[in-house]
């Protein structure tokens, strides 16, 4: 019975391969012998695993499958980019370039090994329930979270719209348990805040997501009507997103006519993405703050305002994400999302492995940590700069631009 088992799978697992080298070969007579190769090699590899090893009952064939997609897209090299997605990842992929969630409203970050809610979102249920700023989460309903990566727990804390999660919080020193009902809730990708007692407005672009190139003008021209003379464009920690939302960012601040990037594909060939020719731009002084966690379309943008002199770039080399993802859907409804295209900087400088090399090179201070917007508005200058060093080299930079 398990032999007749074994060789079923083999077999599916043969016609699956074959197909799907089928359907990418551009050969009508079939696989390619290198191809055949390596069917037949992972065959006999998989073979002799479901034969002969100790722990056959913990075999997983699907989880099997997916591992040697994944160890074969690991050889490419293209280190977050190109990446094989189980139906669930692609779901939760398509969520994070949404701009909406269903949650409950709360921004969760990890300080001193405890997670702490940095703010409640404005309307939220979170913040209807009465959970404030610098509440420490110490359980899920019911559960402890210590020990627990932030990512993890914010997993938890989502849901299904409508339903309930009981979060318990320390506060003073004393736990209270917030029954708080899910709902879906809009995410602003953009927010903005003048640096205390100055003209110079810090503007954050947390993702590449729908909606964000609109957000981030809306947040700009606030910041504007606030008196607003000169910009800081935060993107820091922003692992990218949307290429046409890179696009429409950098076109906020290039003129028409301006490279955004060069777009190279796998036999060489490059064209040039610019801004239309009618654009008008956001005219004021700029400057960028970049750290090794911006990748993908943040470098986009910061090499696109660097090279075109439109501004300084300030902070650590960024993360060295180079190319163009193409999904392909494969049979079970999981996919490899492939870097079919790389991206150069407007004067032909590689991202990918490389990264955007900072026009000003500053570090964070032991102890300091990218400031968001929100968490300035109630420090004074001397307060911000203190705990947020790059932040203070930007001011600096504009300043002595005047």
């Amino acid at each position: 019975m398990l032999a007749r088992r074994l060789a079923f799978v083999l077999v599916a697992l043969v016609l699956m391969f074959a197909a799907y080298f089928y359907g990418r070969s551009e050969s009508p007579a079939g696989v390619s012998a290198e191809n055949r190769e390596s069917v037949a090699l992972y065959v006999e590899a998989l073979e002799t695993v479901r034969e002969d090893y100790v722990g056959r009952e913990a075999i997983d064939s699907k989880e099997q499958t997916y591992g040697a997609i994944e160890g074969m897209l690991e050889t490419l090299g293209d280190e977050g980019h190109t990446r094989f997605l189980s139906p669930e990842e692609i779901e939760q992929s398509r969520q994070g370039l949404s701009s909406t969630y269903v949650g409950v409203g709360v921004k969760l970050d990890n300080k001193d090994g405890e997670v702490v809610v940095t703010s409640p979102i404005d309307g939220s249920p979170a913040e209807e329930a009465g959970i404030e700023s610098g509440d420490v989460l110490v359980a899920v309903d019911g559960d402890s979270v210590q020990g627990e990566d932030v990512k993890e727990i914010a997993d938890e804390v989502r849901g299904p719209e409508g339903s309930e999660v009981e979060l318990t919080m320390l506060r003073d020193e004393e736990e209270r348990d917030f029954n708080v009902e899910r709902a879906e809730l809009e995410v602003s990708a953009a927010s903005w805040n003048l640096i205390p007692g100055t003209d110079v407005a810090h503007l954050r672009l947390t993702s590449f997501s729908e909606n964000s190139a609109e957000k981030l003008a809306e947040a700009a021209a606030e910041a504007r009507a606030a008196g607003a003379e000169y910009f800081v464009l935060d993107l820091r920690d922003n692992a990218g997103g949307l290429v046409g939302q890179a696009r429409e960012v950098a076109a906020q601040f290039l003129p028409g006519g301006g490279v955004i990037y060069i777009q190279k594909d796998a036999d060489g060939n490059e064209e040039e993405i610019t801004v239309p020719g009618d654009n008008v731009p956001l005219n004021a002084p700029l400057v960028v703050l970049v750290n090794g966690g911006s990748a993908s379309s943040a470098e986009i943008v910061a090499g696109a305002l660097r090279d075109n002199e439109r501004a300084e770039v300030i902070g650590e080399t960024t993360f060295g994400t180079g190319t163009v993802l193409k999904e392909f859907t494969l049979s079970d409804g999981s996919a490899i999302q492939l870097g079919t295209k790389e991206w150069l900087t407007p004067d032909g400088d590689f991202i990918r492995g490389s990264g955007i090399d900072p026009d000003v090179e500053v570090s964070l201070k032991e102890g300091q940590e990218p400031h968001t917007p929100e968490e300035t508005s109630d420090l004074s200058k001397e307060e911000v700069f203190e705990e947020d060093a790059q932040l203070e080299s930007a001011f600096e930079v504009l300043q002595a631009g005047e």
